[in-house]
């Protein structure tokens, strides 16, 4: 099953959930979501791993541990991701339309 469908089909586990803060599990939310769409973006874009750590100048493990939920992605490190896979990098903090 694809890191998508996970995401899509999670159900809230109450054990773990009552482990994490609110703040973790927002991030935790959040860095499934990148993993899954840098994962999908860099496989419609027809690239590898391999391919798409040597655009960044980074291993093939990293790419591996970014989409699968494994690394905290820094603003620059996002800004690179976009940049190679031809995507636009939105503010996370933009206040939402009213």
């Amino acid at each position: 099953m694809r890191i998508e469908e996970r995401i899509t089909l999670a159900k809230e586990n109450n054990w773990l959930s009552g482990t994490l803060t609110a703040e973790e599990r927002f991030v935790a939310k959040h860095i499934a979501q990148i993993a899954a769409t840098i994962q999908r973006e860099r496989k419609a874009k027809g690239y590898t791993q391999r391919e798409l750590a040597k655009i960044l100048g980074v291993s093939q493990a990293l790419v591996s541990r970014w989409e699968n939920g494994e690394e905290n992605f820094t603003i620059a490190t996002l800004a690179k991701i976009s940049v190679a896979l031809e995507m636009e990098l939105c503010n996370p903090l933009e206040a939402k339309a009213q």
